[in-house]
């Protein structure tokens, strides 16, 4: 990755406990403030250190990470917060859904009720500014992403792929099955943190009708964060 990235990977094995593992250490390591860090980028099974190289050079770098001792951090537990996001599951922003209920087996409206069962684990933010990767998703709408990935996928479309799901926080190109879209903007660049949603987090999706998605606007999403999200 060049001079200015050192990866600290992990076993690959995609699981909320190894992520969890991940995320402490991650922070233990920005506590430290060590001087050169200029941030540190977590992912599912790693995390990346952007450093000076003219502050601290690799082996430096990766001699201070050797003398930390993690043995207490690494049986810890992370709290995580649960975050209520409102979805519309229709046919209007459902684009696949239709397709998706022939496929499985399923009914459109079962296909919802799973999805909206369960809770969310946010494994990492990365891909496009604020886009949460999350599962684990429930195997029985398990589906591959789709072969010809749509050129555009519109901001705030829900979207599941393999055991994973998604909220699009920008227009973009996109393979995974949209099954519902939300109206609340989970990434602001004019704050600070931009995004709503952090690695770490648990999200849970509320169905809310097309009318209520419409009438949405900055102070709905406070009054829904202060009934959900506080």
């Amino acid at each position: 990755m060049g001079e200015q990235i050192l990866i600290v990977q992990f076993e690959e094995i995609l699981s909320i406990e190894q992520n969890q593992i991940v995320q402490r250490f991650a922070e233990v390591i920005k506590s430290l403030k060590i001087r050169g860090v200029k941030d540190i980028v977590k992912g599912m099974c790693n995390f990346s250190i952007l450093y000076d190289p003219l502050l601290i050079n690799f082996e430096q770098l990766k001699d201070k990470l050797i003398r930390i001792d993690f043995t207490e951090v690494s049986g810890r537990e992370k709290e995580s917060r649960m975050v209520h996001i409102p979805v519309v599951f229709d046919e209007q922003y459902g684009l696949d859904l239709s397709e998706l209920a022939k496929k499985l087996g399923f009914s459109e409206e079962e296909i919802v009720e799973i999805i909206t069962s369960n809770a969310y684990y946010v494994y990492m933010i990365g891909f496009i500014a604020g886009l949460p990767y999350m599962g684990n998703l429930d195997e029985r709408i398990a589906v591959p992403r789709n072969s010809n990935p749509r050129v555009k996928v519109p901001k705030g479309a829900v979207a599941i792929a393999n055991q994973m799901t998604s909220i699009y926080t920008v227009e973009s190109p996109g393979g995974w099955h949209i099954v519902g879209w939300t109206p609340m903007d989970i990434f602001d660049e004019t704050k600070n943190p931009p995004n709503f949603i952090t690695a770490g987090d648990y999200v849970k999706y509320e169905p809310i009708s097309a009318e209520v998605a419409h009438k949405w606007n900055s102070q709905v999403q406070k009054e829904w964060d202060q009934l959900w999200n506080i």
